[in-house]
C-alpha cells in the first residue's frame, strides 16, 4: 500500500502514523508473516497513549480472544473477558483495544462502573493488515494490564461495505437491544446493542465516482441503565460497519437502558430500552424514544 495513499481521508495522527510507518518499511526486508518489519507497538503506540507507565503483560486481569485467521477483515470478532467481577473495592475502569498496524490504531477505549457487574466485552473491527491486537486494562488501582494476539487479515479498512450506501445512510442510527441471558433481580446479565451505521473507515472507494469516501463513524456510545452509567465507548474507524457490542449490566428490577451515540458528523441519537424483572429487554417500546439531531458544534 503506497505512502500517498495515508493523506486520503484519515485525521491528523492517523496520517502522521500512516506516513510514519511507510517510511520506516522503505527499502527494509520482507519481514515474516507473524512480525513487522517495524516494532509499531514499541516504537509509535505504547510512547503515545502509555508513555511513562508500567504496562504488566499477563492474563491475570483480562484475557482476549481473537482469530488467529480471520474470515472477513471487515468483521473480525474480538472479545475481552474479565478475571473477576467488578466490586466498589477492585473494578476495571477503562479497556483500551489497540490494533497495531491499522491506519488508526486506537480502535475503541471503553470505561466500565462497579454497575456493570463485569467488565467484559465482544465487538467487531477492521483489520488492514497481519498485526498484533491488544487489550490494556486500567483498574481502578491505576495497574495497567496488557494481553496480545496476532492476527492474520489484510485489507478490513478499505474493503468495500457489506451493503449499499444509499441504504446504510437511510437506516444510520436504528438500535436494537436484547438480553442474551436471564437472571433474577440484581444478577449479573449479558445483553447486545447492534447499531445501524457504515461507519466509512475514510479508505474506502465510491464504487461510481472511484472517489474515496470521506470518513464518518461513531465517536461515543454512552449506555446507561436507571440513569447510572454502564458503559462508555470512544471509538474509530477501526470498528466494523453496523457495530454489535456486547456487555454485562445488572437490572436490579426492571427499568430502563438508554443508549446515547454521536458520529463525526454531529448527528446523535438515543433511545430507551425497558429491561424486565427477569432482565429481558422490551421487544417493542416506544418510538418517540427515538431521537435524531445535529449538533450545533
Amino acid at each position: 500500500m503506497p505512502a500517498g495513499f495515508c493523506a486520503r481521508g484519515l485525521p491528523r495522527w492517523p496520517r502522521l502514523f500512516c506516513l510514519l510507518f511507510f517510511s520506516s518499511m522503505a527499502g527494509a526486508q520482507p519481514a515474516g508473516e507473524d512480525q513487522s518489519a517495524v516494532d509499531v507497538w514499541a516504537t509509535f503506540l505504547k510512547p503515545r497513549y502509555f508513555k511513562d507507565v508500567v504496562l504488566v503483560e499477563d492474563d491475570t486481569v483480562i484475557t482476549l480472544k481473537t482469530p488467529y485467521r480471520a474470515e472477513d477483515a471487515a468483521f473480525t470478532p474480538v472479545s475481552v473477558t474479565a478475571r473477576f467481577p467488578q466490586t466498589p473495592a477492585r473494578f476495571i475502569e477503562k479497556i483500551f483495544l489497540i490494533i497495531d498496524n491499522n491506519p488508526e490504531p486506537l480502535a475503541g477505549t471503553f470505561t466500565f462502573t462497579p454497575a456493570a457487574g463485569r467488565a467484559d466485552l465482544a465487538l467487531r473491527v477492521r483489520v488492514d493488515s497481519y498485526t498484533h491486537i491488544r487489550a490494556v486494562a486500567v483498574l481502578n488501582s491505576g495497574e495497567h494490564h496488557v494481553v496480545s494476539n496476532f492476527v492474520k487479515a489484510q485489507g478490513g479498512c478499505s474493503a468495500p461495505l457489506g451493503s449499499d450506501y444509499k441504504a446504510a445512510m437511510a437506516r444510520m442510527g436504528e438500535m436494537n437491544f436484547r438480553t442474551l441471558t436471564r437472571g433474577a433481580p440484581g444478577d449479573v446479565v449479558l445483553a447486545q446493542l447492534l447499531l445501524r451505521h457504515p461507519n466509512v473507515s475514510g479508505m474506502q472507494k465510491d464504487q461510481k465516482t472511484q472517489l474515496i469516501r470521506p470518513a464518518h463513524f461513531i465517536k461515543t456510545l454512552r449506555l446507561s441503565y436507571k440513569d447510572k452509567p454502564v458503559m462508555t465507548a470512544e471509538t474509530g474507524i477501526s470498528i466494523s460497519e453496523d457495530p454489535s457490542f456486547r456487555f454485562f449490566f445488572r437490572p436490579e428490577a426492571g427499568g430502563e437502558l438508554r443508549a446515547e451515540i454521536s458520529d463525526s458528523e454531529g448527528l446523535q441519537w438515543s433511545r430507551v430500552f425497558t429491561v424486565n424483572v427477569q432482565g429481558r429487554a422490551s421487544p417493542v417500546d416506544d418510538s418517540s424514544d427515538t431521537e435524531t439531531r445535529k449538533s450545533n458544534g
